[in-house]
């Protein structure tokens, strides 16, 4: 038997024959797809929104009411033409990772109400492959909004793997993290403080700044719209960072390259948000040389190459939110029509923490 959030038993849905035919059904979804490619920042004329149904369900898939969408850089380098991610195509679903919960199933892995984590997709009702679909397990104190947060693989997980597994954080570094209020920089803010290290988060605004000090504990707190981002660097970090986690590229990441401490440091290339309008045009580091100059490193990462990584991410994060000790505050944006704004949210900064849609 499966227990299920709702405290209900199920019993896993029966073996399906492989001759079996779809199951006939008839459920309404609603969708938000690629309308046309954007010019630069998208414009809520490169949207369409429609209704459809769901009429079949093959065998091996199931059907999952969208709960928690997470609203993610990589979404906005999936509807040009040539980008970092598989590019989608004019008039598909924008893609996009979340949480929902299954309520029709052709499969016997998953069964009618069970919690599943995977590419739902822009729209209310998501028809997935049962391998596609990560069933997971909400509890107290973990709901099933955190699997598209703190325990998502595009937010937590690579905010751990990024800072642990590339950045191999030790007790006392100085560890600095450009877009430090949105998700992932949030919390590898609060991982970094948890794991000894002195941290400084850059922001965009005061109020970013607050939160970086005031509720996710950050040492100092660099607003790069209102200073010079490498005099404050050099001031709040005299001896050097030793470690960047970059979500955001350009200057700031060369501000980051000049201040690199004299041997050791690490820069851990997570993502690059001030890039993705223009991807055939990026803009790469002056500072590079400084690598070498300071017997320093530089390396990316695709979190799903270290999967085997996950129980321990999980494991840690999942303890840290029992007791209180890491917080993500969600910015809720409601209704799947409104998948658009969210997105231009993401790159305006008009918000802190972990950015979701609601369908």
């Amino acid at each position: 038997m499966l227990i299920v959030a709702d405290g209900r038993q199920h019993k896993p849905a029966a073996p399906v024959p492989s001759f079996a035919r779809s199951l006939v059904i008839a459920i309404q979804n609603r969708r938000v797809f690629i309308k046309q490619r954007p010019k630069g920042m998208p414009v809520i004329d490169d949207f369409g929104v429609e209704d459809e149904a769901i009429e079949d369900i093959p065998p091996g898939h199931v059907v999952a009411k969208v709960d928690t969408l997470s609203m993610d850089a990589w979404i906005r380098t999936t509807l040009n033409e040539e980008g970092m991610h598989r590019t989608g195509d004019i008039g598909s679903t924008i893609r996009a990772l979340g949480v929902g919960q299954i309520i029709e199933s052709n499969s016997d892995k998953l069964a009618v109400g069970d919690w599943v984590y995977g590419p739902m997709a822009a729209q209310t009702h998501a028809l997935l492959t049962d391998s596609a679909a990560t069933r997971i397990m909400p509890e107290d104190g973990i709901p099933p909004g955190a699997f598209a947060g703190p325990l998502g693989i595009t937010t937590g997980l690579t905010a751990w793997v990024g800072l642990v597994s590339v950045g191999e954080v030790q007790k006392d570094d100085v560890v600095v993290v450009s877009g430090a209020a949105g998700a992932v920089g949030s919390v590898v803010v609060q991982l970094a403080k948890q794991r000894g290290a002195f941290v400084i988060g850059i922001a965009g605004g005061p109020d970013k700044c607050t939160y970086l000090t005031d509720t996710l504990g950050a040492d100092i707190a660099i607003d790069y719209k209102n200073s010079d981002v490498g005099e404050a660097l050099a001031k709040a970090a005299p001896d050097g960072l030793d470690i960047f986690f970059d979500n955001v590229g350009g200057e700031i990441l060369d501000h980051a390259l000049g201040n690199l401490a004299q041997s050791g440091a690490r820069v851990v290339i997570c993502g690059a948000i001030s890039q993705y309008q223009n991807l055939g045009d990026v803009r790469g580091p002056k500072l590079y040389l400084r690598l070498a100059e300071r017997n320093a490193s530089m390396r990316g990462f695709v979190v799903s190459h270290y999967a085997a990584h996950y129980p321990q991410a999980i494991a840690e994060i999942s303890n840290l939110l029992r007791s209180g000790k890491l917080v993500l505050p969600e910015h809720v944006v409601e209704g799947i029509d409104q998948f658009p704004e969210a997105l231009f949210m993401l790159f305006n900064g008009k918000h802190l923490g972990n950015l979701v849609v609601r369908p």
